[in-house]
Parts: C-alpha cells; structure tokens; sequence
C-alpha cells in the first residue's frame, strides 16, 4: 500500500484582481522529506504557501495535511495540525529579549495566556523549555538580550527558534537566508541541518547554495505553473530551468 503523503495539494490556482498568479498546482510530500520550492520573483512561491498555511484562501484545489482536508481551516488550526512557517519580513518583538519571543511562541501554539505563565512553577518550566529552543540555535548565551540588539543573523536564528518551538511535523521557511553574509547563511544552514531532524519541510529560497545543502527534491515555478520537479541534480541539468531561472541559455 503507498505510503499517505503528509502533504496533499491538488488543483490549486489563485488570482488577485483577475490576475491569474497559480494555475492547476499540484504536488504531495511525504514526511520528513525536504522540498526546494524556486522561481524567479512573481512565480508564485509565497503565493501557494500562503495558500497552504490558510492566509490565502485558493479559488480552486483543495490542501491535505495528515489525510485531512484543511483548506478551510484556519492559519491558526493548521498550526495546531503540526504546521509551522517563517517569513521572509521577521516578525519578531525587538523590544523584548530573546527567551520572552521564544516563550511567546510557546504560549500561542498552545493557546495559553500570559498570565498562566506567570504562575511561579510553570514560568520555570517555560523559562527551561525556552531556553533549550535558543541552544539549538545557538543562542543560548543571549537569553537576555534584546533583540533589537542583536545582530541581524542572530535574529533569523531566533526565528527558526520560533519555528522549533511548535514541534511542527512540516516546516515551512520562506527565504530564512534573505540579508544574510555568506558567513551567517553558512552559520544558518548549519543551525537547520542540526535542528530540522524528522521534520518535512518545504524551503522557499532564492540562494541555491541553501536550497542544494537543504532539500533533497526541487519544484521550480514559473508563471504560477510548475515548470520542474525532482532531484537538485536533475533540476539543475534541466535546460528549461537554466533558461528561465538559472539564467543560462539552453543548448
């Protein structure tokens, strides 16, 4: 018997305005596996993500997640399905530090209050459990720093560390290396290399670099249409590829 993708989407399209943006998307991911999703700018990428998270409703198509029709569901029902994403723009609070943005995390995914984690037993417990997602990132020495403060790769740290802290079954990142050195891209490759373990994920990433070090299967978009899928090898020796987004010409 095959085995149930954890990841269904079938038939997706989307228009804004009467602008077509995806037509006719479809693909499925099994879990923990890792999938590139490129394109050159206006392809599509964050559309159907958004599509498949639920900040966008899709005109047509249907999105399932562990067998389970979710297209209506809302973001915050997905999330508690085992979704988890980042975004290209950080959404952090830079007035508070970096274990307070962890424990927020926390907090929303599990539908707490701020005041439940007051009491003095469970603000441990959630200090503790905070603190371990900022390890795993490397942040374990700026617990209480700002993160106004900190320096820009240390905040894409944080927010994969955000991420992390819903113990999502599917991760979904949406440029995690955007602004970054080649320095913190490497330091960042290898925070998600060590973090990711079991965990699906879906990468949405302009630096091909992260998404060969990252994915073990690649869909390129183009026009809203997928133009290509399958290994980075075999995407990147695709001569449609190389001329639409690569930027060689096909021979």
């Amino acid at each position: 018997m095959a085995e149930t993708p954890l990841l269904n989407v079938s038939g997706l399209s989307k228009g804004f305005g009467g602008v077509p943006v995806l037509a006719d998307v479809n693909f499925s991911l099994r879990a923990g596996e890792r999938l590139g999703l490129i394109g050159p700018n206006g392809a599509g990428k964050t559309t159907l993500i958004n599509m498949i998270t639920g900040a966008h409703a899709p005109d047509t198509g249907q999105v399932f997640f562990r067998n389970k029709n979710i297209t209506k569901l809302p973001p915050h029902r997905r999330n508690r399905l085992g979704m988890a994403r980042s975004f290209q723009i950080l959404s952090l609070f830079p007035e508070m530090t970096v274990i307070e943005n962890i424990r927020n995390a926390l907090l929303r995914y599990r539908g707490m209050h701020v005041q439940f984690w007051r009491r003095p037993a469970r603000q441990e417990d959630l200090r503790a459990e905070a603190a371990h997602y900022a390890a795993l990132v490397g942040l374990g020495q700026a617990l209480d720093q700002r993160v106004d403060t900190l320096p820009y790769g240390e905040a894409r740290r944080l927010d994969i560390a955000l991420v992390l802290a819903q113990q999502p079954e599917l991760m979904i990142l949406d440029e995690p290396a955007a602004g970054l050195s080649a320095s913190e891209t490497r330091d960042l490759v290898a925070v998600l290399q060590a973090t990711i373990g079991t965990c699906a994920l879906i990468l949405v990433e302009h630096d091909m670099d992260v998404v060969y070090a990252l994915a073990d299967r690649i869909m390129v978009l183009d026009y809203g249409s997928v133009l290509a899928e399958g290994t980075p090898a075999e995407v990147s020796a695709n001569p449609e590829v190389r001329r639409v987004y690569l930027g060689e010409a096909a021979g």
